[in-house]
């Protein structure tokens, strides 16, 4: 037993050693990076910018969600991009961006100006973006269609168009 408690003792006092005396690494700094040659380094290409293709402004007269994303009431500037080969659309309120996700895309028999759908629903009192319709690209992008997922919002809730502009 005294040989155990010596071992725990010698073991006790390197951890003890280890822990106060760590041993030090310094960073490597390049202060000039350009001097340094790299054989299997790749040149970096930018990414390609995001084409916008509509931009536009539309005020909403009351608070409305999409994509757990409170709106409150206030003038809004809308822009749909490109990105890749997806759409994506950013709403801008106050200096902040939203960015809302496109679920589906669709080609439009609507012969109106762009505009904002609000449905009224989930719920009595709420509203949510359910889609927008794009004119100059004759295309409505949806992107939020719990509004009427319900019963009682499939059968009583109605379908506002806000107008961009």
């Amino acid at each position: 037993m005294k040989i155990s408690m010596t071992k725990s003792a010698w073991l006790f006092a390197g951890l003890a050693l280890a822990c106060l005396c760590p041993a030090t690494a310094r960073a490597q700094a390049e202060t000039t990076p350009d001097t340094y040659k790299e054989h299997n380094a790749v040149p970096h290409t930018a990414a390609a910018p995001a084409k916008v293709d509509f931009q536009g402004k539309f005020t909403l007269p009351f608070e409305v969600r999409c994509h757990g994303h409170k709106m409150p009431p206030g003038q809004y500037t809308l822009t749909v991009k490109t990105v890749n080969d997806a759409k994506m659309a950013t709403i801008e309120h106050d200096g902040k961006e939203t960015v809302l996700q496109v679920s589906r895309v669709s080609q439009s028999s609507d012969s109106g100006k762009s505009a904002v759908m609000v449905r009224h629903g989930p719920g009595p009192r709420a509203h949510t973006v359910e889609s927008v319709y794009v004119e100059p690209l004759n295309m409505m992008m949806y992107l939020d269609e719990s509004g009427h997922t319900g019963f009682m919002d499939r059968m009583f809730a109605s379908l506002k168009r806000v107008p961009i502009t």
